[in-house]
């Protein structure tokens, strides 16, 4: 016959607090990470653009 054995609860408690102690809460959605992300790569791309700008300035090239 199998022997079945219940667990007690303060150990199910410390085992479970055990478990949920290294969860961390994400309080970011994806909304506002979308946005983050999207901000980034256009800064990025708004200095990629000057800098191109600022070498040919320098170049000598009249640009507008």
């Amino acid at each position: 016959m199998a022997r079945i054995t219940m667990m007690s609860e303060s150990r199910r408690n410390r085992r479970k607090a055990a478990r949920n102690k290294h969860q961390y809460k994400n309080n970011i959605s994806r909304k506002d990470k979308i946005i983050g992300v999207l901000a980034i790569i256009v800064i990025f791309i708004i200095a990629v653009i000057a800098a191109y700008y600022y070498s040919l300035s320098k170049a000598g090239l009249k640009l507008f």
